[in-house]
């Protein structure tokens, strides 16, 4: 039991120490010396998941973190600056359809695809597993999205038509897959912070309203259509705020602005893999001392 509490204690008041070096050049006459300055901060498990949203707030092994940028506040800009957008189409904010998405498709590939896909291999590059899985398919999402989207590639015109069967009951059936992809991430995100949960959680909403709009078209049901689309884009909408906020705190944490915003720290609500194991091997060492003590008496 000694033990089952030191590891619990230990998962709860573990810090990340970020060291940061700063060259400073100093120049007498024609020579100069090269200074060098260590600072030290320290960032407990939720500072630490705050930042990078790591599940568990447990820092990558390795000293990249220590001299490489935070990717993550680029990949949920990246992400919001295509999503939002989007969603206000969907709305039909100062009248847009979802034929306007054409002129968005330049943003779906070098901001969407481009930046999510370069967000997650930084955040592979730093260990972060989660976010780095997170931004690259997402990357690749916009990438597809764009080129679905895109009028000289004429992929709908091809088939029969943005109204026919074929055309939708297809993308349909390729954002379920999404839509339990999302699911999974939802769950996952459960050891991170209640902010990123709702995000994935309206994400999930919108894209079974989407599925859910692209099948009555293919089956030619046009009842209640905009009411599907303008469900979608809400959702689509509560998604990116949900994202804005974790943006602002990413970013004011990053600037040292004295603005600490909540987010639901949800790192310690449950114990871990690794608490668990440890548990594990306490309770078999303990059955083990009580059968050797039975065994002497």
């Amino acid at each position: 039991m000694a033990a089952e509490a030191h590891a619990r204690n230990q998962l709860h008041q573990e810090t990340t120490k970020v060291d940061h070096f700063h060259d400073l050049e100093s120049q007498h006459g024609t020579s100069g010396a090269a200074l060098a300055r260590q600072v030290s901060v320290q960032l407990t498990a939720e500072q630490f998941e705050r930042l990078y949203l790591q599940p568990g707030g447990q820092a990558a092994k390795g000293d990249l973190a220590k001299r490489f940028a935070n990717p993550t506040p680029m990949g949920i800009a990246s992400f919001l600056l295509c999503l939002t957008p989007f969603s206000a189409l969907l709305m039909g904010w100062q009248g847009a359809t979802t034929t306007d998405a054409a002129t968005q498709v330049g943003a779906y590939y070098f901001i969407g695809g481009l930046g999510l896909f370069i967000s997650g291999l930084l955040e592979w590059v730093l260990g972060n597993t989660f976010p780095a899985t997170v931004f690259t398919t997402f990357g690749g999402f916009w990438f597809a999205f764009g080129f679905l989207l895109q009028p000289s590639q004429g992929i709908a015109t091809a088939l029969d038509g943005a109204l026919g069967k074929e055309y939708n009951t297809g993308v349909a059936i390729y954002l379920i897959w999404w839509a339990l992809l999302t699911f999974i991430y939802m769950i996952a995100a459960l050891r991170t912070n209640v902010v990123f949960v709702l995000l994935f959680g309206f994400l999930e909403i919108t894209f079974c309203l989407l599925i859910a709009t692209f099948l009555r078209i293919g089956n030619q049901n046009f009842t209640n259509l905009a009411s599907y689309l303008h469900a979608a884009g809400a959702f689509g909408f509560l998604t990116s705020l949900m994202g804005w906020y974790l943006l602002i705190v990413l970013i004011f944490g990053s600037t040292g602005i004295p603005l600490a915003l909540p987010v639901g720290d949800l790192s310690n609500c449950e114990p871990d893999a690794s608490l668990r194991l440890t548990r594990s091997r306490t309770e078999i060492l303990d059955f083990a001392v009580m059968t050797r003590r039975a065994k002497q008496t």
